[in-house]
């Protein structure tokens, strides 16, 4: 790679030297004076000469170098890792599980640099960075390059005008067809969205534009309508490609994900021309969807396909076909992201994106009351929602501990973690288990409301995993080592002295008859506190397999404003159908938490014996007789698909390895 670069640059050097004496000489024969754009053109043309033929030679029988194709005024080469204003990234399907599981848009993805920063160490320090546009973690905004990604067009539109007596034609030199430019100050930005524009008038455009490459151009919304409106017989709204939202690198993050340990990323030198031309291509099959050409269920696989052939062209031009693009992924993991990004484009390509979830939208559940101690379970097939944001939450069952009016309070009972308690001598250690994305001593004191908590998560990824969980990872907890404070200001009734950073239930009946915990419902689950738990599994009288620890709890908020039925776990099961409440015997209870309680802590060797008992005890709580049992949706890809991504979610977040599990649709 070192190699590689000091060639790079000694060819990139020579050529800016030859670019110079060249102007110089034609300066002085009073030849036509090229114009910028003409200038970048013949400079970009002229190194992607010397990348695919070398320097030039006397007997003018240089070889073609590899990895490059050069035709007249066409190229398209390979610069890795030479980023620069107007480069193309060309995304690279890596064992990262984070392109299956909540950033789909990256896999198969095209971008096109906008901005390089003047400082690529420490990024570009001398500009203040809008709060909007921080994300996923500290420092994020500070960014030493900046794109637009070129490959994800939208079915939507958006009109300039709210004029009700607007002409038809006036409606249409106002209209502009959109696509998603990343994950920042996109379309569903709580903070607005960011439009630009890319345009290919040169250096006969508006002085406010930025020339790229070429004659490719970048400006924003305003200004591009601005041009529309007052020169409406020469600009039209499509004769610009116009994007919300962008994407951005922190310091160092890109080098990282183009270097050998990743290689995330090709960067292409290409010819304005090839790129406008793929943007045109795509534009064509957007406008179909938007005319209506297609059916509904069509319109997000005929916009995402589009966007994954502009990915294998530019791919081609370099000499590279899909399958050597691919070779790193088996057969099956490439085709769980590409069934992600699939959903992905159903949600985020078309406008008004419905939520799929096939035979989930039946009649609602109100009729079965969500209180302490009711059973909740994730539906089948799942919904869009729920795969693309809350995969923790696929095959899940749900316990319920508060129905308050605020919010409902649950664990999820089938996911344990990399660590566990070591509760009594002679005795594996109990496994700590994840019952949702609060932790809680910020349940137990409310301190989860804190504007902290309520921060879009996607904003706060490198700060999701809990406190106390973090302490504990990868280590046994000896009880020996816990403390406890009786002065805790606690908001869980029962438990105001408990300072412990774990919640434990058992299902003891001889004990929850003697009072021992505080007994959920009518349910045959008791919460109790973590010093009377130790106390009675040393003195024998509570058994580990009748115990279970958890680390954290799931809240869901209720308001007015929080979807069709006020938030809380009622909007999941009638609002959006992604959960159903259950009636369960105790024979069947009992069932299911032998098998829970067998599971292991956590690990490489485990985490498939784990899912399978997840996925049981899931499948046990069907209202239908059970997936598993009858087998009656088992090769529907949702269904599949769901698994997949459970599993991708575990090795992520619980588990801490995402680069080294395959997980396979």
């Amino acid at each position: 790679m070192l190699t590689t670069s000091i060639l790079l640059f000694a060819i990139c050097v020579l050529a800016d030297a030859f670019v110079s004496t060249t102007h110089h000489q034609c300066s002085e024969r009073s030849f036509t004076h090229l114009s910028a754009a003409e200038e970048e053109i013949d400079w970009r043309a002229f190194r992607a000469s010397l990348v695919q033929n070398g320097l030039p030679s006397l007997d003018n029988n240089s070889s073609g170098g590899n990895n490059a194709a050069t035709t007249s005024n066409s190229y398209a080469h390979i610069t890795t890792p030479l980023v620069e204003v107007g480069s193309i990234l060309v995304s690279i399907p890596t064992t990262d599980l984070c392109q299956g599981l909540d950033q789909q848009y990256w896999h198969r993805s095209v971008v096109l640099i906008t901005e390089v920063s003047d400082n690529l160490v420490n990024g570009n320090i001398e500009q203040t960075v809008p709060d909007e546009e921080l994300a996923m973690g500290e420092k994020r905004g500070k960014w030493s390059y900046r794109g637009i990604m070129l490959n994800r067009h939208t079915n939507s539109m958006l009109f300039g005008s709210d004029d009700d007596t607007a002409t038809m034609e006036e409606y249409e030199c106002d209209t502009w067809k959109i696509q998603r430019g990343g994950d920042l100050l996109g379309l569903d930005s709580n903070s607005g969205t960011q439009f630009a524009c890319l345009h290919q008038f040169g250096h006969q455009s508006d002085a406010a534009s930025s020339k790229l490459i070429g004659n490719i151009s970048y400006t924003t919304l305003s200004i591009a309508q601005a041009l529309c409106n007052e020169n409406p017989t020469k600009y039209y709204p499509d004769d610009f490609m116009t994007f919300g939202g962008f994407c951005s690198w922190r310091p160092g993050q890109l080098e990282r994900e183009m270097g050998e340990d990743r290689s995330e990323w090709i960067v292409l030198s290409v010819d304005w021309q090839t790129i406008w031309d793929e943007l045109l291509l795509q534009r064509e099959k957007a406008t179909q969807v938007i005319a209506g050409d297609c059916s509904d269920e069509a319109q997000h696989e005929i916009l995402v396909n589009a966007g994954t052939n502009m990915w294998r062209h530019f791919l081609e031009k370099i000499g590279m076909q899909e399958e050597q693009a691919t070779s790193r992924l088996p057969a099956g993991q490439l085709g769980f992201y590409d069934s992600m990004l699939n959903v992905w484009a159903e949600e985020q390509l078309v406008r008004g994106g419905v939520n799929k979830g096939d035979d989930n939208d039946d009649d609602e559940d109100s009729s079965k009351p969500i209180r302490p101690g009711a059973i909740a379970r994730a539906k089948s097939p799942p919904t869009n929602d729920m795969l693309l944001y809350d995969a923790e939450f696929l095959r899940s069952t749900i316990l319920v501990l508060e129905e308050r009016e605020d919010c409902t309070v649950g664990v999820i009972l089938n996911h344990p973690m990399s660590a566990a308690i070591e509760c009594k001598e002679s005795e594996d250690p109990l496994p700590i288990r994840y019952g949702g994305p609060i932790d809680i001593e910020t349940w137990r004191d409310g301190s989860y409301r804190d504007e902290y908590y309520e921060e879009d998560g996607d904003d706060d990824d490198d700060d999701e995993v809990y406190e106390g969980f973090l302490d504990y990872q990868n280590n046994d907890v000896n009880f020996e080592d816990l403390a406890f404070d009786d002065d805790v200001n606690d908001e869980v009734v029962g438990f105001e002295d408990d300072e412990s950073s774990f919640l434990w239930i058992h299902r003891s009946e001889p004990l929850g008859l003697k009072n021992v915990g505080t007994r959920l419902g009518s349910s045959k689950f008791w919460l109790i506190k973590e010093d009377e738990a130790l106390e009675h599994i040393q003195a024998g009288t509570l058994q580990l397999h009748d115990t279970m620890v958890f680390s954290s709890v799931s809240i869901w908020e209720k308001g007015a404003e929080l979807g069709q039925c006020g938030g809380g776990l009622r909007e999941q099961v009638d609002g959006l159908h992604s959960m159903e409440v259950v009636e369960v015997d105790d024979d069947q209870m009992d069932a299911v938490w032998q098998l829970l309680t067998k599971q292991n802590v956590l690990t490489k060797e485990s985490l498939d014996t784990n899912i399978d008992a997840t996925i049981k005890a899931w499948d046990m709580m069907s209202t239908d007789g059970g997936e598993i049992a009858q087998n009656h949706d088992r090769r529907t890809s949702k269904v599949r698909l769901a698994t997949a991504a459970l599993k991708a979610y575990l090795a992520r977040n619980l588990l801490g390895d995402p680069l080294n599990t395959p997980v396979e649709l």
